[in-house]
C-alpha cells in the first residue's frame, strides 16, 4: 500500500474518534447548561415563583439549540423537564405530581421545549448552511481566479487537486490520456500509480462519458469514484477524469458536495480548454505568420532579386553576343552593370540570411570595446560605389567613449541606414551622418534630403517586408534593412527609431547605444 494512502486512512479515523468525541462532549455540555439554568432557578424562585422557572429553562434549551444542534437540545428538554418536576413541583425532590394542573403544566413545558428545540435547531441548520454556501461561493470564486492566472497545464492540475481535496476532505487524483491508454498526472496527497480497479473504472468514466467507480453502478468495486471531465462543447478527450475517494463510512459524497465538486470539475475543464485553445492559437498564429513570411519572401524573390539578376544576365550576354563590335568604354560599362548588380543582389541575399538568422534567434553579439567614429570610417569606405551621386557630410562629436559593439552588426546597420538614405534622397543631395552624447547613451543619426516618411509609415517602418511609399525614382528593395538593423541594434541593447526632419524636408533616423559604466576611453574628434 502507498504510504500517502496509508497516512490518510489514519487521518480519516483520527478524524472519525474526534468526531465522536465532540459529539459526547455536545451532550455533556447540554446537561451542564440544564444544571446551570437548574441553579439559576433556585436562586431565583423566592423572586419570580415556580411558574416563570420555566422560561429559564426554555432560554438555556433554546442556548443548547443554537449552539448544539437538534438532538443535544432534545436530550436538554428531556432533562430540564425532569429538573423542572422535580425541583419546581410539589411534592419537592420526587417526580410525583400531586395535582393534575401541575400535570398540564409539565405536559406542556415538555411539549413545548421540543418544539422550540426542533425549531431553534431547524434555524441553526439553516445559517450553517448558508454560511456554508458563502463559504463554498467565496473557496469557488478564489479557484476560478487562481485559474484564471495559470498559464501552465500542470499549474492547472495541480490547483484543482489540492482544492478539491481542500474543500471536500477527499483524496484526488487527476488522470489525462497518453495514446489509447489514460495515465495518472496530479493527485492530492501525492499518488502515482492506482490498482486495477481502479484504472478500469477510470478508463470506463472516459470513454464511455459517464461516472464510475465507488457508489455507482458501472465497476463499483473501484476503491474511488472517477467523473470525466467535460464542458458545453461535450467531453474533453484531452484532459481525461477526476477520481476522488474517502475513508468514510456511507456514501463517499453528499448531494450538495456531488455538485460542489462537479463545479469544481467545470471550471477546470474549462481553465485545461482555455490553455489548449491559447497553444493551438499561438499555433496558427506561427503559422500565419510563417505562411505571410513565406509569401513576403516569395514576392521578394520574384520581383527584387529578378531585376538585379536580369541586368547581369543582359550585361553578361550582351558581351558575349557583340564581344568584337564592343570597344573598351562600352565594355568597361557593361562590366561596372555586372559588378553593381551582382553587388545589389549580393546585399538582397544578405539581408534574407540576416532575417532568417534574427527570427531563429541564432543572433548573438560578440560584444567588445569599439571606437564608433572608425566603423563610421569603414562603412563610408565599403558603401562609396552606393554614395558616389552624394554628398556626404560628417558631424562627429568629440571625446565620445569607447562602446561595448559588436563591430560586424553596427557597420551592417549604418551600411543598411545609408542604403535606405540613398533610395529616398534624390541624386546630388546630402546624407548626414552625426554623432553627440547623450547622458548614458551614444547617438547616432542618418539624416536624408528626400520626401520624409509620410506619416502612416512611420509606425510600420521597421517591419518586415514593409515599405514606404517610393516614386519611380527609388531603386528596389526587399523591405528588409531596416527590419535587420532595428534586430542588430537591439541585440546589442540599444535602440533605433525614425522621424521626419524639422529643419527641412528628409528623413532622419536615430540610433541610440548605451555607455559602458566604467568607460574611460575618449577619443578625440578627426
Amino acid at each position: 500500500m502507498p504510504t500517502s494512502t496509508l497516512f490518510g486512512r489514519l487521518a480519516n479515523s483520527l478524524r472519525r474518534f474526534c468526531a465522536a468525541t465532540i459529539k459526547l462532549r455536545e451532550f455533556f455540555f447540554a446537561g451542564a447548561v440544564v444544571a446551570a439554568a437548574a441553579a439559576t432557578g433556585l436562586v431565583l424562585w423566592p423572586s419570580i415563583g415556580a411558574n416563570n422557572i420555566a422560561l429559564v429553562f426554555l432560554t438555556a434549551i433554546v442556548g443548547v439549540a443554537v449552539r448544539f444542534g437538534l438532538w443535544p437540545s432534545l436530550a436538554a428538554s428531556i432533562v430540564s423537564s425532569l429538573c423542572y418536576n422535580f425541583l419546581f413541583i410539589a411534592p419537592y425532590y420526587t417526580f410525583t405530581i400531586d395535582e393534575p394542573a401541575n400535570i398540564v403544566a409539565v405536559v406542556f413545558f415538555t411539549i413545548v421545549a421540543i418544539v422550540v428545540s426542533n425549531v431553534a435547531a431547524h434555524a441553526r441548520v439553516q445559517a450553517i448552511a448558508a454560511t456554508e454556501r458563502a463559504r463554498m461561493t467565496e473557496l469557488l470564486y478564489t479557484f476560478s481566479r487562481k485559474l484564471a492566472g495559470t498559464g501552465t497545464l500542470d499549474d492547472v492540475l495541480w490547483a484543482t487537486a489540492y482544492q478539491t481535496a481542500l474543500m471536500l476532505n477527499v483524496e484526488v487524483v487527476l488522470l489525462l490520456p497518453e495514446g489509447d491508454e489514460i495515465v495518472v498526472k496530479a493527485g492530492y496527497p501525492p499518488e502515482d500509480r492506482l490498482d486495477a480497479a481502479d484504472v478500469a473504472a477510470a478508463r470506463w468514466a472516459w470513454k464511455q462519458d459517464a461516472p464510475a467507480g465507488q457508489g455507482c453502478p458501472m465497476l463499483s468495486e473501484a476503491r474511488r469514484l472517477f467523473l470525466p471531465m467535460r464542458t458545453g462543447r461535450g467531453i474533453i478527450g484531452v484532459v481525461g477524469v477526476v477520481g476522488v475517494n474517502g475513508e468514510r463510512t456511507g456514501r463517499l459524497l453528499s448531494a450538495a458536495e456531488r455538485r460542489l465538486l462537479e463545479a469544481l470539475i467545470d471550471q477546470s475543464a474549462l481553465a485545461i480548454e482555455r490553455i489548449h485553445l491559447v497553444a493551438d492559437m499561438e499555433g496558427v498564429k506561427r503559422t500565419i505568420e510563417t505562411e505571410r513570411l513565406r509569401s513576403a519572401l516569395l514576392t521578394s524573390i520574384s520581383h527584387d532579386l529578378k531585376t538585379p539578376l536580369a541586368a547581369v544576365l543582359g550585361a553578361a550576354g550582351t558581351m558575349r553576343d557583340l564581344a568584337g563590335k564592343l570597344n573598351d568604354e562600352q565594355k568597361g560599362e557593361l562590366l561596372a552593370t555586372v559588378i553593381d548588380e551582382s553587388e545589389r543582389l549580393n546585399r538582397f541575399i544578405a539581408n534574407l540570411l540576416d532575417m532568417t538568422k534574427l527570427e531563429s534567434g541564432a543572433v548573438i553579439p560578440s560584444m567588445a570595446r569599439h571606437d564608433l567614429h572608425e566603423i563610421i570610417g569603414s562603412v563610408l569606405r565599403r558603401g562609396k560605389a552606393m554614395l558616389l551621386s552624394y554628398k556626404i557630410t560628417l558631424d562627429l562629436a568629440a571625446n565620445l567613449p569607447m562602446l561595448d559593439l559588436d563591430a560586424v552588426l553596427i557597420e551592417q546597420v549604418l551600411f543598411n541606414l545609408l542604403d535606405n538614405a540613398a533610395k529616398y534622397a534624390a541624386a546630388g543631395t546630402t546624407i548626414t551622418v552625426m554623432t553627440m552624447r547623450e547622458d548614458n547613451f551614444v547617438l547616432l543619426q542618418v539624416l536624408d534630403e528626400g520626401d520624409g516618411i509620410p506619416a502612416a509609415d512611420i509606425d510600420h517602418i521597421f517591419e518586415k517586408f514593409y515599405r514606404a511609399q517610393k516614386g519611380d525614382r527609388v531603386r528596389a528593395g526587399t523591405g528588409l534593412g531596416l527590419a535587420i538593423s532595428r534586430g542588430f541594434v537591439e541585440a546589442m541593447h540599444g535602440t533605433i527609431a525614425a522621424a521626419n526632419r524639422a529643419d527641412r524636408a528628409g528623413a532622419i533616423f536615430s540610433v541610440r547605444l548605451p555607455v559602458p559604466s566604467d568607460s574611460e576611453h575618449l577619443r578625440e574628434a578627426p
